[in-house]
């Protein structure tokens, strides 16, 4: 039984014709196949604040591959396989980022967002025993979760027990072992669930809660179980639990946010046929980009939106962009308005033709098929090749910096060390992914980027989304002769410091401190 108010699978003539470049039936594979990818990402994150970015580097990475997938008729285990990784390189991430800096400075990275249960609860309107069972999965760990979000996806007919074998690169035999177990431990989570949520709660329980945080987990799953097993009177309250699979049975997916829909398919159509002009210089994004700020702002704002209205939302966006945007030649505004030479620290650099050096070897992909105004182009020029620090506006002893491989605002003076100094100065060259941007570049070669909107250093792996997530488009700061650098392929969000001094890539808000959290002098190198 397939889920309710849900697109039909795709076929086998939309995927090869999606591969060949049709950009209609890219569009329309898109549509398909984003529910799905947004309900699996965001039921094994749990409504992570990073569900979004995954959703949208799994979409890009489909478009990105689809020209080599040999085998249309394997498309839908082929695109859960990359739903998968994304989700793992997530949790890799995160471990990563967890070990190397205080639990504190990340409480607000889990809490961003309502978590995956409560948008599933609001958006379907859930009771009884399927809220319940959605409530559970707040008790699994991450691994569990995974496997969960594409049981669950089985069960609502989205997936074959062998699309879901095949993605996970399994056995059905295989598969089934690791199914059932969760099944077991979501059960289980069911009767906790049933025991906490009691009134009158059992006296027993209440003594083991007594040291209890209030947030579900594994861990105490475990703990709970124990107590839930050896009590008659919790045992008796979930007596009447029905088996999960009959809850989960025809349960539509989740509605996918209006913003993410519209920011997915902007992307999408502005990568152009199936990916394969990719590069920077080959692209007119405009009509793209106008539609992701259009439909991303309307996504920042706080209101419940209805699953028909978001989907219509969308469709409209793109409609728009369809039939206006490949008629606009204007190339996206890249280049602040010029700033003033006197505020600036920075000597100025030699204003010749020939000034703007290449660094890469793939040069000519990233040519524009229209060169910009000469005045904006030459003054950018002027003020940002080369080597700067930049300088914070509201925290002027602190410079972006480095700290491993992430980004960092540090105090840096004549007296730091050398290594010191050297991790706050970055190479400005024409952007990766636009030469009319700009790419920051330390010392050691590796390159500033956002990754789920955490900035970071990273070496060129020679991907379209590393191009992308390497270019900011200088833009006017909040004081004379200071600078914001907005994302180049999240329009609307800059590299701004947060109150911990971590750089993350924020969305815009119109305040007197934001603005200066995102603006940066560009100030003469520390080496």
């Amino acid at each position: 039984m397939r889920s309710q108010d849900t697109p039909e699978r795709p076929d086998v003539a939309v995927v090869m014709a999606a591969r060949a470049g049709d950009r209609q039936a890219s569009e329309q594979l898109i549509r398909d196949c984003l529910p799905l990818v947004y309900n699996i990402v965001g039921r094994a994150l749990d409504g992570h604040s990073d569900v979004d970015d995954v959703v949208q580097e799994t979409m890009m990475r489909v478009l990105d591959g689809l020209p080599g997938l040999e085998q249309p008729d394997r498309f839908r285990s082929w695109l859960v396989a990359i739903t998968v990784r994304q989700i793992h390189d997530r949790w890799r991430r995160g471990r990563t980022w967890l070990t190397a800096e205080p639990l504190a400075e990340n409480a607000h990275e889990t809490e961003a967002q309502a978590d995956f249960s409560d948008l599933a609860i609001l958006r379907l309107a859930l009771s009884g025993q399927r809220r319940e069972a959605v409530e559970a999965t707040r008790w699994l760990e991450d691994e569990e979760r995974e496997v969960l979000a594409l049981w669950w996806m089985e069960s609502a007919g989205e997936l074959t027990r062998g699309e879901l074998s095949a993605a996970c690169g399994l056995t059905p035999q295989h598969a089934a072992v690791r199914i059932q177990r969760v099944k077991e431990r979501l059960e289980t989570a069911r009767t906790v669930v049933r025991a906490v949520t009691a009134s009158p709660r059992c006296p027993d329980l209440a003594v083991v809660l007594a040291s209890w945080d209030g947030r579900p987990s594994g861990l105490w799953r475990k703990r709970l179980a124990r107590h839930v097993r050896d009590c008659p009177q919790c045992l008796l309250n979930s007596s009447d639990l029905i088996p999960a699979e009959g809850l989960l049975a025809g349960l539509a997916l989740v509605p996918v946010p209006v913003g993410l829909a519209g920011l997915v398919l902007a992307r999408a159509l502005g990568v152009g046929s199936a990916g394969a002009t990719v590069g920077a210089g080959t692209r007119t994004a405009s009509g793209a980009s106008r539609t992701a700020r259009t439909i991303g702002r309307l996504a920042a704002k706080p209101a419940a939106t209805a699953a028909a209205g978001a989907v219509t939302l969308a469709a409209a966006g793109v409609a728009w962009y369809t039939a206006t945007g490949s008629h606009e030649p204007a190339p996206r505004p890249a280049v602040a308005a010029p700033l003033s030479p006197a505020s600036s620290s920075v000597p100025p650099s030699p204003r010749t033709s020939t000034s703007r050096t290449p660094t890469r070897t793939r040069t000519p992909t990233r040519t524009p098929t229209s060169t910009p105004t000469a005045a904006p182009a030459t003054t950018a020029e002027a003020r940002f090749s080369g080597r700067h620090a930049l300088r914070s506006v509201d925290n002027p002893g602190d410079y972006v910096s480095q700290s491993g491989r992430l980004g960092v605002l540090a105090p840096v003076g004549a007296t730091s060390s050398a290594a010191t100094r050297q991790s706050a100065t970055f190479t400005f060259v024409p952007g990766l992914a636009d030469p009319r941007c700009y790419s920051l570049r330390d010392a050691t070669g590796r390159y500033l980027r956002h990754y789920a909107f955490r900035i970071r250093l990273d070496t060129d792996d020679g991907s379209a989304i590393f191009q992308k997530d390497t270019t900011f488009c200088p833009r006017s700061g909040s004081t004379a002769g200071s600078v914001s650098l907005e994302s180049y392929n999240y329009p609307g969000r800059y590299l701004r410091h947060r109150d911990n001094l971590q750089l993350w890539l924020d969305p815009s808000e119109n305040t007197a401190a934001h603005r200066a959290s995102r603006s940066f002098v560009l100030v003469a190198p520390w080496t």
